[in-house]
């Protein structure tokens, strides 16, 4: 996921942010950067646009939600069973089976460098 801004052409009127796909596409309404409701807006952007649940519990396989946290950090968390959290948000990589995170990890250093 990417944040995309697109600059405002009045200075009366502010700049948009949306969570969008590394295509560019994304779908819901206009988020602050900072704001807690970015990743909401990212799980919005994945299900309207590739119709898939995002993210989702490993152990429990259904879609997971954002919540408030404890710590005024957002966190990931499965209501299914008795409900638990999954990790905060921006740590959804640390769920993953090792076999994956070490992809996803390979991936990310080829765009780097």
């Amino acid at each position: 996921m990417r944040l995309m801004c697109t600059p405002s052409d009045d200075e009366d009127i502010p700049d948009q942010f949306h969570a969008a796909l590394p295509d560019g596409r994304w779908h819901g309404g206009v988020t602050h950067p900072a704001a807690p409701g970015i990743a909401e807006a990212a799980q919005e952007t994945v299900q309207a646009v590739l119709w898939q649940v995002w993210p989702v519990c490993p152990e429990h396989r259904t879609g997971v939600h954002a919540d408030a946290g404890t710590d005024e950090r957002p966190e990931w968390w499965c209501r299914a069973g008795e409900g638990h959290e999954l990790c905060e948000v921006g740590e959804l990589a640390q769920t993953l089976p090792g076999r994956q995170r070490r992809a996803l990890r390979r991936k990310e250093r080829r765009r780097e460098g």
